[in-house]
């Protein structure tokens, strides 16, 4: 009897039981899906152009006139961007020359992001230094300097760096060591060398 109770109860529930069919998507055909791009023309260089031509301000003269057609005319006038001088050319490519020149000279640019304690006791403050070896009183010492103006020292020692990358042949880097230390690693085209110091904490 027990179980037909059950059975008769398990029944009940399930017929009672509605089933939610969402019916939202009936009527969708998704074949559009494999055609959704089909009779789109590819846009050709003339229609580029033309496109952008439209869009850009046209140059006119900078004088009152010109200002007016500008001011009247809204976006469709501006004035003219000067071309750039031969000159400016000349001296990027001459920046360039100057960086590749520096780098065989061993001279290179880092950034200490703390200050540290130099060589001869005195503290180089964080920020951008050109460096470079100098041989003093027979000891390799790595000069720190902005511009002209000498910031400090740090003596150099042979360095085997196992964190080179491949491409490397000329190169330097900041390391933190610890919380208290830096390793600046300096490597010419000859050989590689590093210079650690002790953070400056006040």
């Amino acid at each position: 009897m027990k179980k037909l109770i059950i059975i008769l109860t398990t029944f009940i529930m399930f017929s009672n039981c509605s089933y939610a069919y969402d019916d939202s998507f009936d009527g969708i055909d998704f074949n559009f899906i494999d055609t959704a791009f089909d009779g789109i023309q590819p846009v050709t260089n003339k229609q580029f152009n033309d496109t952008i031509n439209k869009l850009t301000p046209q140059p006119v003269e900078d004088t009152f006139g010109g200002k007016l057609k500008a001011f009247l005319f809204g976006r469709k006038y501006g004035v003219e961007t000067p071309p750039v001088k031969q000159q400016d050319l000349k001296t990027d490519i001459g920046g360039e020359k100057k960086a590749i020149e520096d780098m065989k000279n061993g001279v290179y640019y880092i950034k200490l992001l703390v200050s540290v304690v130099g060589y001869d006791g005195n503290i180089i403050p964080l920020g951008n230094y050109k460096i470079k070896e100098e041989n003093i009183n027979n000891e390799s010492l790595l000069v720190f300097y902005q511009g002209s103006q000498e910031y400090g020292k740090l003596k150099l020692r042979k360095f085997e760096d196992t964190k080179q990358k491949e491409n490397e042949i000329a190169y330097s880097r900041v390391d933190i060591v610890s919380d208290d230390v830096v390793r600046v690693v300096y490597s010419t085209i000859k050989e590689t060398k590093c210079a650690t110091a002790k953070i400056y904490k006040p």
